[in-house]
């Protein structure tokens, strides 16, 4: 019998061939690593601009990256500590409260909870129908009025502003589109929300039945700041909305938090390539331009996630003792 040209496999061959084919199912098995996002309503603007950094995130790593619809920040916070999303969207005052255990997670800490970075500013809006006949802040009081989107960060803001100014409307609690709806049919007299302007639904219904943008004294944002030192002074520019003038607001920042639970080597390279393709980004979703990796770093209040820590590092950034989790020592 004739043996076939090609050459026998020894038992060594075998054995790296073995380890070749396992060591490329595990490679297989990293670059199909699904990595979910919870983010907020997708009427908002933070919905189409994770949409964007999700898919540049996956185009140049070895994750697949989706989003999907919440509440917003406070929804994420508890979707993470139950471990229902990998990754979500969270304001700064709801990343060191859920960590810390303090405020609305008293006695309820989220001490797994890790940063991985910050996306960029975002300003609240807070706007009444022009019919209302309300002009001020303090014309809301007893007002029908959303505080914004069920489980969102702006809901919280804006019960934490209007309770250090002293004003106590008739909150109206419901899904930002279902406000936005109530506003419409004049249910309501106004919503508010956390997020980037011009903010879809408030150029939608402003179109449908024109809005005011209130604006706030240098005394309220003085009272408010005091008592909510994550909160800053902003500004909603002239025009961002057809023929309304600049509005004085609060802001605060939007970014991307975890737990403990993700892998480093996936939040290596969420991180990586995140900010790798950052230019890219703000091409597409303007209010990430200018946002930088060490500004990130130095807004940051709590443990970053190992993985994001292993990038900074790498990147020459000195990262704090104070932000690195116990698993990055």
């Amino acid at each position: 019998m004739r043996l076939s040209p090609q050459r026998l496999i020894t038992p060594l061959a075998a054995a790296v061939l073995t380890a070749g084919l396992a060591s490329g199912m595990a490679t297989q098995a990293a670059a199909d690593e699904a990595i979910g996002i919870g983010v907020a309503p997708t009427a908002s603007g933070w919905y189409f601009g994770f949409s964007e950094l999700s898919r540049l995130v996956s185009g140049d790593s070895s994750l697949e990256v989706s989003v999907r619809e919440t509440g917003g920040s406070r929804e994420n916070a508890i979707r993470l500590g139950r471990g229902e999303i990998d990754m979500g969207l969270i304001d700064a005052p709801g990343a060191f409260e859920a960590y810390n255990g303090e405020g609305r997670y008293e006695d309820d800490a989220i001490e797994q909870m890790r940063m991985v970075l910050w996306v960029a500013p975002s300003t609240m809006h807070w706007a009444v129908r022009q019919d209302s006949g309300i002009e001020t802040f303090e014309d809301l009081e007893g007002a029908r009025f959303n505080p914004s989107s069920i489980g969102g960060g702006g809901e919280y803001i804006t019960e934490l502003v209007f309770d250090a100014l002293g004003i106590a409307p008739d909150f109206q609690r419901m899904s930002m589109s279902n406000a936005a709806d109530a506003v419409v049919d004049g249910r309501i007299v106004g919503f508010s929300y956390n997020g980037i302007p011009p903010i879809p639904a408030f150029t939608e219904v402003h179109s449908s039945r024109p809005l005011r943008v209130l604006s706030m004294s240098d005394e309220q944002v003085a009272t408010a700041t005091e008592s909510l030192p994550f909160l800053s002074r902003t500004e909603i520019p002239e025009g961002t909305y057809r023929d309304m003038p600049a509005a004085t607001t609060l802001g605060t920042y939007i970014g991307i938090a975890a737990t403990s639970d993700l892998s480093e080597e996936a939040g290596y390279e969420f991180t990586r390539a995140y900010w790798e393709n950052i230019e890219r980004l703000g091409e597409t979703f303007a209010p990430a331009r200018g946002m930088t990796a060490e500004i990130s770093v130095a807004n940051t209040t709590t443990p970053l996630h190992a993985g994001a820590v292993r990038y900074y590092r790498e990147i020459g950034i000195e990262v704090p003792e104070a932000l690195v989790p116990p698993e990055a020592e």
